[in-house]
C-alpha cells in the first residue's frame, strides 16, 4: 500500500485500503493473504503520526489432523513520518523522508504485523486429536482398530 503523503493535507483523518501479501505457511507453503487496512493519521509541526489496523483471513491445514482452516489474523501497528535533511533514514518506528518525496510504502509494516500476530499453531478445535501415529487415521473421525501399543515396562505402575 503506498501512499502519497501530499494527498492528506487535513489536520487528522483516516485512510482505508486493501493489499494483498505474500507469507510462509508452514502447512500450506507460501500463501496469498488478502489484507484489510484501517489507518488513522494526524498532522503535528510537519510530522503524519500513523496508526494502522491489519485485519486479514487465509486458508491452511490443522497442525493436527490436517483438515483445512480458515485461520484469521488481526493486529496493528503506529508509525512516525517527518521531513528531514537525511531521507531514507528508518528506525522500528520512524521513517525520515527527504524533502521532494512524497511517497510511502507501507507495504513492509502490513506484512510484517500479518506474521507477527500468525498462531504458532492452527487448529482446527482445542480438543482436535489429531492423527494416529501407526495408522494415520483421523481420531477425530474415526478410531483404530489396531489397539494401543504398550510399553511392558511400565506394567508395574497399573496395578
Amino acid at each position: 500500500m503506498i501512499i502519497d503523503l501530499r494527498e492528506y493535507d487535513r489536520p487528522s483523518g483516516t485512510i482505508d485500503g486493501e493489499e494483498k501479501i505474500q507469507i510462509d505457511d508452514p502447512m500450506a507453503g507460501e500463501v496469498t493473504v488478502p489484507c484489510r487496512i484501517e489507518l488513522d493519521y494526524r498532522q503535528t509541526s510537519g510530522t503524519f503520526h500513523f496508526h494502522g489496523t491489519v485485519k486479514a483471513s487465509y486458508a491452511s491445514q490443522c497442525h493436527r489432523c490436517l483438515d483445512p482452516v480458515n485461520v484469521s489474523v488481526a493486529g496493528d501497528f503506529d508509525l512516525m513520518v517527518r521531513r528531514g535533511e537525511h531521507g531514507g533514514e528508518t528506525a522500528d518506528d520512524l521513517v525520515v523522508l527527504s524533502p521532494n518525496q512524497h511517497h510511502l510504502d507501507l507495504s513492509p509494516l502490513i506484512r510484517e504485523t500479518v506474521v507477527l500476530n500468525e498462531p504458532m499453531i492452527v487448529v482446527c478445535d482445542e480438543s482436535c486429536r489429531g492423527l494416529c501415529p501407526d495408522c494415520g487415521a483421523n481420531l477425530n473421525r474415526e478410531t483404530c482398530n489396531h489397539g494401543e501399543a504398550t510399553d511392558p515396562r511400565w506394567d508395574a505402575l497399573r496395578r
